[in-house]
């Protein structure tokens, strides 16, 4: 009979086997990954709740997965809080997939979706701390968002930024008090598949699933993009996330000096990396 001790080796064995694995696979299919300064990195079952989106308020991640929601220490190895039932309260509207999040204040904001029927993008609102659902939610019009509604950031504190999936060539700010429109940012470039972003000093920083997972910056007083970096090298898109699919992003400065904070799934699909990057002085 294995012993406790031995048990704890042999699964240790297998975790470090795993992780050379995907890690030579991510390689392989990625080409030139961009410098990043760390990487958080989970493999196995925690991966299925850490690889949609990512937010902070420095003092934790908070991760989405397509079926739940998980709240951890800043290193990623403790697990604070868990929610994997957000659909509960939803059901009638055939929700089955959480996107990207934002949190502000002890309140977090999560795209919902009704994956491959787009019949009601919803945003809901949750408790940051216990991931628990307060019951708040809005269901945007699927006219406006027909690929359903992929990810959602706070703008300030009384309002939030929602876009379509595919070809952006605009955000729309809502209010949070009654989802009433407040304005449309037309974008300076149509930027593809963002996953998630973050605001900071009026800027909003976003992750897509484009050919190369690029990295980009949106000014918000004028819809101005620019892209930062790409975070692998091209990849042919004859297969839909052949290699891995590039998820949504953060933005928070820690004491490292990292300031983006981008989450991906790896060519396996067994792996989740957190890589977090310096911000360029020119940037």
């Amino acid at each position: 009979m294995l012993t406790v001790k031995l048990l704890k080796r042999l699964l240790a064995l297998i975790a470090c086997a795993l992780i050379f694995l995907t890690n030579s696979a991510n390689t392989l299919f990625n080409g030139d990954v961009a410098p990043f300064e760390s990487n958080t990195k989970v493999v196995g079952f925690q991966t299925f709740v850490r690889s949609q989106g990512v937010t902070t308020d420095g003092n934790c991640w908070i991760f989405s997965g397509r079926g739940g929601l998980i709240r951890t220490s800043l290193d990623g190895k403790e697990i604070l809080a868990s929610n994997l039932t957000p659909f509960k309260g939803l059901e009638k509207y055939g929700l089955k997939h959480v996107g990207g999040i934002s949190c502000k204040n002890g309140v977090l904001l999560a795209a919902l979706e009704d994956s491959n029927v787009w019949k009601n993008p919803t945003v809901a609102v949750f408790d940051a701390e216990t991931l628990e659902f307060t019951g708040k939610y809005h269901i945007f019009s699927n006219e406006i968002f027909t690929d359903g509604l992929p990810w959602v950031t706070f703008y300030g504190e009384d309002a939030l930024i929602v876009a379509d999936c595919y070809d952006t060539d605009r955000l729309y700010i809502y209010s949070l008090q009654d989802f009433s429109l407040l304005k449309e940012i037309p974008l300076s470039l149509v930027v593809d598949e963002i996953q998630g972003g973050e605001v900071w000093n009026n800027i909003l920083y976003v992750g897509t699933n484009d050919p190369t997972r690029a990295v980009y910056k949106i000014d918000l007083k004028d819809g101005t993009v620019t892209k930062l970096f790409d975070r692998i090298a091209y990849q042919p898109r004859l297969i839909p996330n052949f290699g891995g699919e590039g998820e949504g992003l953060t933005v928070y400065p820690m004491p490292d000096g990292t300031f983006i904070h981008a989450l991906d799934v790896g060519a396996m699909f067994i792996d989740s990396n957190l890589r977090h990057y310096k911000l360029d002085s020119e940037s």
